[in-house]
């Protein structure tokens, strides 16, 4: 369990929950309903303990899931070796289903394996579908976390390493903004209302976590945890879209479809999240109360015999259909179609569109690094050559970010300019000098350089930066090897398995 015992995990799940909540002691009613709603759910101690057993044909693969005493372990099996953890947290209020963290020392993985609870099984976690070594591999950083918690721990310096406890839950301030100058006089306007704010600033707070798009983009200097209820999300980051194959899915695009709905457009603005979702009722009969939303607008429907009567309206203007990417659930069309559409397969546009723009100053800057990283994901080649296009024509001060320069360099790279690359990876290295990835990358290209000595260097440096990744290490052992230096080559990667020992693919004989 490389130095975490079962008894610190089963701690960090007791000691992990609710920043201290003022709120309760003048709102005693709201912040309960919150606390009972998915959002106040959404991260926690595991919940679902039932035995499990998934074949992953693609790797060859066993996922086996069983009760540990106190604690739920999931275990890996391929080619004779086991890797096995007990689970640190649950992600996931349970209305889809929910997915798993690990923990090894300060770093969180997720678990390859994920429970549905609306089929009541086990399946994949997504992303991990199409993985040829399955492997407890996928990191956990800061940004992982912004829509399933309140706050993140993170050792200072760092996106990737969590102090104890590594996060608490979502609490008022999410949707409030800071409760300090309220807390102090607390009078209506000292405090976010998201009904009160302009609809882009108050659909912001909703868009925050419920509107996913194809990619998210930060703009320059700028983190996650920067948006505060009141801001639009766009003065922080981008949410990009691209129209979806036959009308296709995706599993968070709530807000998407209702501003999609022909009831939002011809509201002039006043339908949003906030009319039918209010995260402190306590709403036993959510269908029933949606019903009498919709007759606010459409009260006469039923009596001048229009419609049929109905007991409520959910079932055939907001359907569940299946999103794309997501085993075993369905989610609710937020398009609110008159009559339920089926999906159809057909071409996805690859054109990007902001879901709203950034700053002018930052639209060319933002859309170039969004389609870089939807290239990185997709390995689609028309993508890339878009990245390229709009980065590489960016004034000469816009391109000097480190971002932008990293992403250049890798786009270079591909393309076989390895000088140019080099010099775009060193300038991305020389500004963020902790940042292990522009490590990576700068010692990746000397070697393809053929600059050895200094590929190794970097590399090295990239892992005392960040141990985790095992990137590195794979590239600083390749570069052993073609040196004719094999035991150093087999030391490398005995130190990535002194991080993680259980790791099955560097275990397995070659």
């Amino acid at each position: 369990m490389s130095g975490v015992t079962a008894t610190t995990l089963l701690l960090g799940c007791l000691v992990m929950g609710r920043a201290e909540q003022p709120c309760a002691r003048c709102h005693p009613s709201e912040v309960a309903a919150f606390e009972r709603s998915p959002m106040g759910q959404s991260v926690g101690a595991p919940s679902i303990f039932e035995k499990g057993r998934i074949v992953h044909k693609r790797s060859g693969s066993t996922l086996t899931i069983a009760p540990r005493g106190p604690l739920l372990e999931h275990r890996l099996e391929r080619g004779g070796m086991v890797a096995k953890y007990p689970v640190a947290y649950s992600v996931g209020a349970g209305v889809v289903g929910y997915s798993y963290m690990v923990r090894l020392g300060r770093y969180l993985f997720q678990s390859p394996v994920s429970y549905y609870t609306q089929t009541k099984s086990w399946d994949l976690t997504p992303g991990y579908e199409e993985e040829a070594h399955l492997d407890f591999t996928h990191e956990i950083s800061s940004g992982c976390l912004f829509c399933h918690t309140g706050a993140v721990n993170l050792v200072r310096g760092t996106a990737n390493q969590f102090n104890d406890p590594p996060f608490t839950a979502i609490s008022c301030d999410r949707c409030h903004g800071s409760t300090v100058a309220h807390l102090q006089n607390p009078v209506p306007g000292s405090i976010v209302n998201p009904a009160r704010l302009a609809p882009s600033r108050r659909d912001s707070v909703c868009e925050q976590c419920h509107l996913e798009g194809e990619v998210r983009i930060l703009n320059p200097g700028r983190d996650w945890w920067d948006f505060q209820a009141g801001q639009a999300t766009e003065s922080v980051f981008v949410t990009y879209l691209r129209a979806a194959a036959g009308g296709a899915l995706r599993a968070v695009s709530q807000s998407e479809l209702l501003a999609e709905s022909r009831c939002a457009r011809q509201s002039g603005g006043r339908l949003w999240c906030g009319t039918c979702h209010n995260p402190h009722g306590n709403t036993s009969n959510r269908a029933q109360a949606v019903k009498q939303v919709c007759l606010s607008c459409h009260a006469d429907l039923f009596a001048a015999g229009r419609h049929p009567a109905a007991a409520d309206c959910v079932s055939c203007h907001m359907p569940r259909l299946r999103p794309t990417g997501v085993a075993q659930s369905a989610i609710t069309d937020h398009s609110i179609p008159r009559i339920a559409r089926a999906l159809e397969p057909g071409l996805a546009s690859r054109e990007l569109r902001a879901w709203r723009e950034p700053d002018a100053a930052l639209a060319r800057r933002d859309l170039g690094e969004a389609y870089f990283d939807l290239a990185a994901s997709t390995h689609a080649v028309s993508d890339g050559q878009q990245a390229y296009q709009i980065l590489s024509q960016l004034p000469a001060q816009e391109r000097q970010d480190p971002p932008v320069e990293a992403d250049l360099g890798s786009l270079l790279l591909a393309q076989g300019n390895t000088q140019l690359a080099l010099q775009m990876f060193a300038n991305a290295a020389a500004q963020e000098r902790s940042n292990a990835r522009y490590a990576y990358c700068l010692g990746a290209a000397l070697e393809r350089a053929g600059q050895r000595e200094a590929a190794v260097k970097e590399l090295e440096r990239s892992i005392a930066l960040d141990p985790s990744q095992p990137d590195a290490y794979l590239e600083l052992a390749q570069c052993y090897r073609k040196a004719g230096r094999e035991a150093e080559s087999r030391n490398v990667l005995r130190e990535y398995l002194r991080f993680m020992p259980q790791n099955i693919q560097l275990r397995l004989p070659e």
